[in-house]
């Protein structure tokens, strides 16, 4: 059944306008205006994701790893986007939302991030030109209907140069969701009019958007990584308040296939 509530696009838009630190990370301290503290550790988290995504890559695919050319797809206020710089010759930021980009811009800007490129998305990416040897995206296809969030990841594969490295991270299940929780989400996302009135009996604004979190099938995005070139992969689980997820660390290289 098609989604009613399925406009990720404009909700994510909406959430650059209204929120944007809290929207890339969902906790309490990140809501409206951030302290120079609260700003300081969005940031260091960011440092902290790259250092950690790299070290897995060295020790799991390519000791000598040091791309080039990296790509965050969905950058959103630029948080991955000022440690990539720091590491790569030229990085460039992808996302759907102009209010986003343009925080990133200013937050590249202030850390001297000079190599940052940041680019419109869409679901062909028709702007994203040329190979990058690290492509990424984190905590952000989740938020994108199944059919597209799949489209998506085999763009970003195809812009792989050969021998790189793509990390993309999916959720696939949620744990433990109460039978009402459920079923008040599926109403939001399937019964006309209903987003709107449990915003109202929640006391928020009547068309705050809704953050959809998407499950994938993992052996589909594996099946999409494999014709893509990409005949190696390492899996990481992760964890997001119970929604289950991975991380798939793809490599672009033809590798020898069990007979």
């Amino acid at each position: 059944m098609r989604l009613l509530t399925n406009d990720s696009d404009r909700d994510w838009e909406r959430l650059g306008q209204s929120d944007p630190y809290f929207a890339v990370l969902t906790a309490p301290q990140y809501h409206g205006n951030l302290s120079e503290l609260d700003r300081a550790e969005f940031f260091r988290s960011g440092e902290a994701h790259v250092a950690r995504i790299l070290s897995i890559i060295r020790s799991r695919l390519d000791p000598a790893f040091a791309p080039a050319r990296a790509l965050d797809f969905g950058c959103g206020v630029g948080r991955l986007l000022i440690p990539l710089a720091a590491r790569c010759r030229e990085v460039t930021g992808v996302d759907v939302s102009p209010a986003m980009l343009a925080e990133a811009r200013r937050n590249c800007d202030a850390a001297g991030a000079s190599n940052v490129r940041l680019l419109p998305s869409d679901d062909d990416l028709l702007a994203v030109k040329g190979e990058f040897e690290f492509v990424h995206s984190y905590i952000v296809l989740q938020h994108v209907p199944v059919r597209r969030g799949e489209h998506l990841v085999r763009e970003l594969a195809a812009r792989l140069a050969p021998d790189g490295i793509g990390v993309f991270h999916v959720t696939y299940e949620r744990a433990d969701t109460p039978p009402l929780r459920r079923l008040l989400y599926w109403a939001r996302t399937h019964v006309p009019g209903a987003h709107l009135a449990l915003n109202v009996a929640l006391g928020r604004p009547a068309r705050a958007p809704l953050m959809q979190i998407n499950r994938y099938s993992v052996t589909r995005l594996l099946d999409i990584l494999w014709r893509k070139g990409c005949a190696e992969v390492h899996v990481r689980f992760s964890d997001h308040g119970g929604y289950r997820g991975v991380l798939l660390f793809a490599r672009k290289a033809p590798v020898e296939v069990f007979l």
